[in-house]
């Protein structure tokens, strides 16, 4: 049976150790990492394979990597350094990428991350985690065993429809959420088994694995 090609990538954001090793970072054969976590994850102890951007940060901070560190230098200001590194995981054919530091910084930028990353959902098996726990993006039913107690928001982007839940305190049915009118958060898992779907729309599910 062919292995399935894995890559974790590293973002630019708030990025710990707690994430690295909630994701196994150190069985990962390939490791890319955005610009300008380049520094950031060398001082935890890691060593990237590529480093992909504009490389401004890393000239920035003396651009000095390993020698067995490889640069692609991808100059674009149309894509930020997450697409560019989305986009080399696609031509390297990798098939699952575990993306770690999405958020934390400029709420810009984390927002142009999630923004991004709904882009590519269908392209890889994308595992998404931040510093508080796992991201999903959700277009019609999510289900995953949880601990119960565990806090679950949903997030639409734009508007979602006929959103109805199963195994959480306070459960919607067949309900709307919309970007500015009304969200899902902090809601409580009371069992382990948990299950979101929606009729039309997307929603960013926030599992919350600590607080």
């Amino acid at each position: 049976m062919e292995k399935t090609r894995r890559a974790l990538l590293v973002v630019n954001g708030e990025l710990t150790n707690e994430q690295l090793n909630r994701v196994g970072a150190e069985q990962f054969e390939t490791i890319i990492c955005t610009d300008g976590a380049a520094h950031h994850l060398l001082g935890l102890g890691l060593e990237p394979q590529v480093v992909v951007g504009d490389l401004d940060s890393l000239a920035a901070a003396g651009g000095e990597l390993p020698g067995s560190v490889r640069r692609l230098h991808r100059p674009s200001q149309e894509l930020n350094d997450l697409e560019k590194a989305l986009l080399y995981c696609r031509e390297e054919g990798f098939r699952q990428v575990v993306v770690v530091g999405v958020g934390g910084g400029r709420l810009d930028h984390a927002l142009n991350n999630l923004s991004v990353l709904s882009r590519y959902d269908g392209t890889f098996d994308l595992q998404i985690h931040d510093a508080y726990g796992r991201i999903f993006f959700v277009r019609r039913r999510w289900r995953a065993r949880v601990e119960p107690g565990q806090l679950i928001s949903l997030i639409p982007i734009g508007r979602a429809e006929g959103v109805t839940t199963r195994g959480l305190r306070y459960p919607l049915k067949n309900e709307p959420l919309e970007f500015g009118r009304r969200e899902g958060l902090s809601n409580v898992a009371e069992q382990a088994d948990v299950e979101v779907t929606l009729t039309r729309g997307l929603l960013v599910l926030f599992l919350i694995l600590r607080t």
